[in-house]
């Protein structure tokens, strides 16, 4: 007999839903546009963190500006090195 796999099922809260409709556009390794970010947890010249509900987003690299932040989108300049999720 087969075993049937037991589906688990997942809640999807505003949260999550925020997070999942974030959009990341990447230009180049110097500017990179996020949609759907809420707010800067983070911010300094070697380092920008955005909150997009549940997950984070953070760009790491060198002379990190945040260009334009307003209606959920951000515009990153700078030299970015590293995009990280947690």
């Amino acid at each position: 007999m087969k075993k049937k796999a037991r589906e688990k099922s997942k809640k999807i809260t505003a949260a999550t839903e925020l997070a999942l409709s974030s959009q990341l556009t990447v230009l180049g390794n110097h500017e990179a546009v996020i949609e759907g970010c809420r707010d800067i947890e983070e911010y300094d010249d070697g380092k920008i963190k955005f909150s997009l509900g549940n997950l984070s987003i953070s760009f790491c690299g060198k002379d990190l500006m945040i260009k334009n932040f307003g209606d959920g989108s951000a515009v990153i300049c700078g030299e970015i090195a590293d995009i990280s999720f947690c």
